[in-house]
């Protein structure tokens, strides 16, 4: 029994040469159709749907680590490009399974902003940022690395223990702050006139020797 007939050659048109009206599987590639090699695999280089095989179909083809479809995701287990997150590609890995706060890939690691694991190098971790001075992985005052990752000196802009101000050496003495991290009347206080001072008040007055 015949599904059509046209009465001509012409294999790829609305009726077979088989006189069957043609299907996606049937071995025939009509204008509808980028591929058609009448087999039910759709891990080949044509699925099941006539469509050519490719990243994003949601088959695994030759050369795709993954292939989750619609569900590919640069942010996700499997990327754009059908292989599989891995910290160290460059892309963030924050979806699904992912916990990556960052991936700069060849550049993650030690001194950097993304450190190996594919985690932010913050002030407090114990591992020297690019925008650290130092880092002694607490986040305690007096110990030589402030909280903000700076030495605790006169001139880092924070009030350290033995400070009593901290305006960043500014040059400006008159500001309520010195460079000497001292506020002005502690600065102007000078120790040698109050020793001198203090000598004068105390020296014994001279008297004149007893007459022989």
């Amino acid at each position: 029994m015949e599904g059509c007939d046209d009465g001509n050659a012409v294999n790829d048109d609305g009726c077979t040469n088989a006189c069957t009206v043609p299907t996606c599987g049937d071995g025939v590639v009509q204008a509808t159709e980028a591929c058609d090699d009448g087999n039910p695999i759709d891990t080949d280089a044509c699925t099941t749907a006539c469509t050519a095989a490719a990243c994003g179909d949601g088959f695994l083809q030759a050369g795709e680590a993954c292939d989750a479809g619609a569900g590919n995701s640069d942010g996700g287990d499997c990327t754009l490009g059908c292989t599989i997150a891995v910290c160290g590609d460059g892309l963030v890995h924050d979806q699904g399974s992912g916990d990556e706060a960052c991936d700069n890939g060849p550049n993650n690691g030690p001194n950097n902003g993304c450190l190996a694991g594919c985690q932010l190098n913050v002030c407090g971790d114990g591992k020297l940022g690019p925008a650290e001075a130092c880092d002694d992985g607490n986040q305690v005052t007096g110990d030589g690395c402030s909280p903000v990752c700076k030495f605790e000196t006169c001139g880092s802009g924070v009030v350290d223990p033995g400070e009593q101000c901290d305006d960043g050496v500014d040059h400006d003495q008159d500001d309520g702050c010195t460079d000497l991290c001292l506020t002005p009347c502690a600065a102007t206080a000078s120790p040698s006139r109050a020793w001198a001072s203090s000598a004068t008040s105390t020296s014994p007055t001279a008297t004149a020797a007893p007459a022989p």
